[in-house]
């Protein structure tokens, strides 16, 4: 036998090998001070990172992500790394090995792709948002205004796929595995219930290899969805640097690339593999095989990445945002007042909807583009009642085309008419703009409405209870303070941190 990395190996070292394991070995320490060391660590990191992002689940940049599919993917995928550490640790059963590979490794994997397809479904459902309220809007409203429901029924359907994607599989994976264990004669002497084991000794022994049968039609699953997903993502845009699309992506990529390195190093050193020469084995096949504990580790460490990134992370930024916020308080571009200044600039409005569609929550500066039309509306029948008062009819107000003045209103956006209006907010809403009122409400507040903004509850139950006893032309004023709200702790920051020096005073 030669010593080079590439040369081949005898077979007499091939039998040897498959002897050694990890555990009982004495000329590992440093490995195995170093998969301690790792394991202690990641479980501050991971508690700490899990407590932090349930404490902040309201908070913008965690509600956004879809808190309880990625929490339950954090605590999925915690979990299937502190399993994939303890065959460094300990001496393990056969079948947590399997529970690991097959069972928790599919669910986060699955959770992962079902939040992948969730940024790229919700960024083209964030554009075709726009678009459909555009064209709602440019139909002339009447009295009896359907609502539509085609939107929000995506919305739900999208969810419950998310449930059947994960869920299925999941379940078939484990009969599938209860199937192999109890049919195939060899696999409970091999992978038997009782007793612990060199988890190393018997991957390279291949015991027991039937049961990972799943894992491997899976991978190839996975290989699949990720090659598709890195694709698709190349298309959403994302206002963050390490926002969700970077997540996505670079795990997608990961999981291929890892994937290919498993395949290469289980034909490298397993019996009768491809890659040897005259039946003997390669040693530089061996020994990344023995490193990466038969391919294994190497999705124990996609696991954390995959981990830090979707928990770990996010907490992270949010900290450092609300750090800089603090140390910046004084700025006058970080008060709600010239956040109202820059409601009022109609370029910057469809900045923030750029935004606004990248970070999936463009309904609310929807919702103010159209609340300042319909005080548009009311301004403008203010007027049209005065001149009608002047005349002595005021029945000459519905004359007015205010249908024409709406559709005007739709195509130039402009709001100068806001800064220097007040109006009586429990004024009824007049007939001749009744309709946009309507329409509004079916749009935005009515939780079948294509572009349902998020509302307190008391805020939605108030608004309902106008609309059916006494509509007031300020029914929506509270909830124009929230969404505003919403957008200044939200989508703003964004803003400033990318055109600051565009601003107005600036």
């Amino acid at each position: 036998m030669t010593q080079g990395l590439f040369s081949t190996v005898s077979e007499e070292y091939y039998q040897n090998y498959t002897k050694i394991g990890f555990i009982e070995r004495n000329d590992n320490l440093g490995e195995k001070i170093f998969y301690q060391f790792l394991f202690i660590l990641f479980i501050i990191i991971s508690v700490t990172s899990l407590t932090l992002f349930y404490k902040l689940r309201n908070v913008y940049i965690i509600h956004h992500r879809n808190f309880i599919l990625t929490f339950i993917g954090g605590i999925v995928t915690c979990l299937n790394v502190i399993i994939g550490l303890l065959p460094q640790l300990f001496l393990t059963h056969c079948l947590l090995n399997v529970f690991q590979a097959n069972i928790l490794n599919t669910i986060v994997i699955l959770i992962f792709i079902s939040r992948s397809l969730r940024v790229i479904l919700y960024y083209q459902y964030n554009i075709y948002k726009v678009t459909s309220i555009k064209k709602t809007l440019s139909r002339r409203p009447n009295k009896s205004i359907e609502p539509n429901f085609y939107l929000p029924k995506i919305l739900k359907k999208i969810n419950k796929i998310i449930t059947l994607f994960i869920t299925i599989p999941t379940l078939l994976a484990f009969i599938a595995t209860l199937i192999i264990y109890i049919c195939v004669p060899t696999i409970k002497e091999e992978c038997p219930i009782t007793g612990r084991e060199d988890a190393l000794i018997k991957i390279k022994n291949n015991d027991g290899k039937e049961l990972f049968y799943v894992v491997m039609f899976y991978s190839g699953l996975y290989m699949i969805f990720c090659i598709i997903i890195s694709i698709a993502l190349f298309y959403v845009k994302d206002v963050n640097k390490y926002g969700v699309k970077f997540e996505c992506l670079t795990i997608s990529i990961l999981i291929v690339i890892f994937n290919i390195i498993n395949i290469l190093l289980q034909k490298g050193a397993s019996s009768g593999g491809f890659f040897t020469q005259n039946g003997r084995h390669f040693k530089i096949y061996l020994l990344l095989f023995e490193k990466t504990k038969g391919g294994k580790i190497l999705f124990t460490f996609l696991s954390m990445y995959m981990f830090i990134v979707s928990i770990t992370l996010p907490v992270i930024q949010y900290y450092l945002i609300k750090r800089k916020k603090n140390n910046t308080f004084q700025d006058s571009t970080n008060s709600i007042q010239y956040f109202y200044k820059v409601l009022n600039t109609p370029f910057l409005v469809n900045e923030l909807r750029d935004i606004a569609i990248k970070e999936f929550s463009v309904e609310n500066i929807l919702f103010w583009e159209n609340y300042q039309i319909l005080q548009t509306m009311v301004y403008r029948y203010s007027i049209e009642y005065n001149k009608a008062k002047e005349k002595g009819d005021i029945g000459l107000v519905s004359q007015f085309d205010f249908e024409s003045f709406f559709q005007k209103q739709l195509i130039s956006f402009s709001s100068s008419s806001m800064e220097n209006y007040s109006y009586e907010p429990n004024m009824p809403i007049p007939k001749e703009i009744m309709p946009y009122y309507t329409s509004f409400y079916y749009m935005f507040i009515d939780i079948n409405g294509p572009a349902v903004v998020n509302l307190t509850n008391n805020t939605y139950k108030s608004i309902v209870k106008n609309m059916s006893i006494c509509p007031t032309v300020g029914m929506y004023d509270d909830a124009k303070n929230e969404i505003v709200e919403i957008m200044f702790s939200s989508i703003f920051p964004i803003l400033l941190r990318k055109n600051k020096k565009h601003m107005p005073g600036n």
